[in-house]
């Protein structure tokens, strides 16, 4: 088994780049200077030569090499050296990643790349890694052989919808350029829990109903948990979609004002860990579970990081069961998200936290919420 060696937090990250353009690499050395150190590989043998001689946190691959596949190679790294992270760099999105690069990379890279950004997004990875202390989490995700895929049209709705000004036939045109997403979510926005009686029959009607924020995290549910997998049970996949949505339509409440949004997309992602296999839900113990499997919170958070989501949702996610984990005074992104789904008999609610953080009198309120969503659907 290789494996890449701890890196502290002031330490140098060590890269590989495997590609045709060795330009890219260039680029990223002469920004980053001594706070990387990248090896370059023009072919495949070559890259794993490197690999299995010395040792490396990421690798960064093209699709071209100049000899072999850059798809191929990702696929005998995830299989040689499954905790590496394993990112696929395209040329302006030009050249569309194939079905088997898409369940062997952890992160999809676009021209020209933003160097700052990536050698942020890779520590803050490498350093949850290390805050999870789980070398098991890393070895299972790192193995299984269809994780659901990254939420790539949510993640552009959101980039999209930043620009307040965005108008509303643009939004739906995005959403309706997948055509079964747009269904799922139509269907979803038709729900008791969004439509106040009212049908919405078009995309447009229903960015135009819905708002912006709502919308994305619908195209968000849509995306995590309308995915079709091998093994899965639909109705396990409806409930945990339904629970999801439930669990962020409370967290925004719980938290209004400028972190609403935030809370309600950590609780819409808490759950996200349940759809891998092998991982526990601690208070909820099944027959011939292991006691050192990870947690859903802990693989829910590592998969988050692996799509290459922010931090702080990436944090809540990691502490939403467990919120005394989190640098929070009061209620804040974790504990919303903590609240939500403690409401929705999903996880234990922790009353030691809650005195702790002096929100015992909000009880009866938060009571009082839940039962009032749960009346709207």
């Amino acid at each position: 088994m290789i494996a890449p060696a701890a890196t502290p937090d002031d330490a140098p990250l060590r890269l590989l780049f495997a590609g045709a353009d060795v330009s890219v690499a260039a680029a990223l050395v002469e920004a980053l200077g001594d706070r990387i150190i990248l090896q370059v590989a023009g072919a495949s043998d070559e890259a794993l030569a490197l690999v299995r001689g010395e040792t490396f946190e990421a690798v960064l691959v093209q699709p071209r090499l100049g000899q072999g596949s850059g798809n191929a190679l990702l696929g005998v790294l995830k299989r040689e050296a499954p905790k590496l992270v394993r990112c696929l760099v395209l040329d302006d999105g030009r050249d569309a990643p194939g079905l088997a690069a898409l369940e062997n990379l952890h992160r999809i890279l676009y021209q020209p790349l933003d160097a700052e950004a990536l050698l942020s997004g890779l520590k803050s990875l490498l350093a949850l890694r290390r805050r999870l202390e789980s070398p098991l989490l890393a070895e299972a995700i790192g193995r299984i052989g269809r994780l659901p895929p990254p939420p790539a049209l949510s993640l552009d709705l959101m980039r999209r919808t930043e620009d307040l000004d965005v108008a509303a036939r643009d939004v739906a045109a995005l959403v309706e350029s997948d055509p079964t997403l747009a269904a799922k979510v139509l269907r979803l926005c038709n729900s008791a829990m969004y439509s106040g009686g009212r049908r919405i029959d078009d995309i447009h009607s229903a960015v135009v109903w819905l708002g912006n924020l709502s919308l994305r995290r619908l195209v968000m549910a849509g995306e995590i948990f309308g995915a079709t997998r091998p093994k899965a049970e639909p109705e396990a996949l409806d409930r945990l979609r339904d629970t999801s949505l439930r669990a962020s339509r409370l967290a925004a409440r719980l938290l209004p004002g400028p972190q609403s949004d935030l809370a309600a997309t950590a609780a819409l992602l808490a759950g996200v860990g349940r759809l891998l296999p092998q991982v526990r839900v601690p208070w909820a113990p099944q027959p011939g579970e292991a006691a050192d499997w990870p947690t859903y919170a802990e693989a829910g958070a590592y998969l988050l990081a692996l799509w290459g989501l922010p931090e702080t949702l990436v944090e809540a996610v990691a502490q939403h069961a467990t919120p005394t984990g989190a640098a929070e005074h009061g209620l804040g992104v974790v504990g919303a998200s903590h609240v939500a789904w403690a409401l929705l008999a999903e996880v234990p609610l922790d009353e030691a936290w809650v005195e702790a953080q002096g929100l015992a009198d909000q009880r009866d309120g938060w009571q009082a919420l839940a039962a009032e969503l749960r009346g709207e659907g």
